[in-house]
């Protein structure tokens, strides 16, 4: 019985050594390669129009004209999702820019 059991596992873990067994790279599909890809929050703009004061940079309040204190003026904020950089890591490759491959 023993026996048996252990045959079972060694065969077993020489499958999943099989299926697992990387035998090349090549370049991941998903970002060509650069390790990221464009965000799809902001579509690779790094920001977006302020919420609050509408792009102008400014709101009004009780009459008075004031700078926008949440883009601080600018009209626009930095998308959250890339910390406003336009990019995110790649989902595939995970940043490295290859994939591994089982030829």
């Amino acid at each position: 019985m023993k026996k048996s059991i252990l045959m079972f596992a060694v065969f077993a873990m020489s499958l999943v050594a099989m299926s697992w067994t990387v035998t090349g790279e090549s370049t991941c599909d998903k970002c060509g390669g650069e390790g990221s890809v464009t965000c799809p929050t902001c579509e690779g703009k790094a920001r977006y129009q302020c919420a609050k004061c509408g792009g102008s940079g400014t709101v009004t309040f009780q009459g008075s004209t004031y700078e926008c204190g949440i883009c601080e003026g600018s009209g626009y904020n930095d998308c959250r999702t890339c910390d406003g950089k336009g990019k995110v890591l790649c989902t595939r490759c995970f940043g490295r820019g290859t994939i591994h491959t089982n030829d």
